[in-house]
């Protein structure tokens, strides 16, 4: 139940970054595009109900690309993982939302790269945080613990 709930953690917090992160995105597009050429607006294409919709296909894509990942990579550590082969599986997430519902399929154009980047920039990082925690404990001197301790 622990792992399930774990699993279920991460889904929601890759779900949550990639919505966040597709939205602010589509919002700063949807702004420059509202300045430089307001008449390709519509009404109702304001920059903030883009965000909307787009983050929701943000977070749908980045839980699925969660979902995904965690099943083909679960038996590699961090520093094993490969930030092309995660560009891929991102790719793959983002492509799942048009493929499987009724959006045009030139959306692809757009989520397969978004969930690419998204993917490939999760991973680095990931990675890069696990080889600077592995560089502070092998600095540690000898007997001590990672781990701080209270006081007695």
């Amino acid at each position: 139940m622990d792992n399930l709930l774990r699993k279920l953690r991460g889904m929601l917090g890759v779900g949550l970054t990639w919505g966040v992160g597709w939205g602010i995105i589509m919002f700063i597009l949807g702004s420059i595009i509202g300045v430089v050429d307001p008449d390709s607006l519509d009404a109702g294409e304001e920059p903030w109900r883009l965000a909307g919709i787009v983050g929701t296909v943000g977070f749908i894509s980045g839980s699925v690309f969660a979902l995904i990942f965690s099943s083909a990579e679960r038996r590699k550590s961090i520093r094993e993982l490969s930030v092309l082969r995660s560009a891929f599986w991102g790719a793959l997430g983002g492509a799942v939302l048009p493929l499987l519902t009724t959006m045009n399929d030139s959306v692809l154009l757009n989520t397969m790269p978004l969930g690419a980047i998204f993917a490939a920039s999760t991973v680095a990082i990931a990675r890069r945080a696990a080889l600077r925690e592995a560089e502070v404990v092998e600095s540690l001197p000898e007997g001590t613990d990672s781990a701080p301790r209270l006081p007695a």
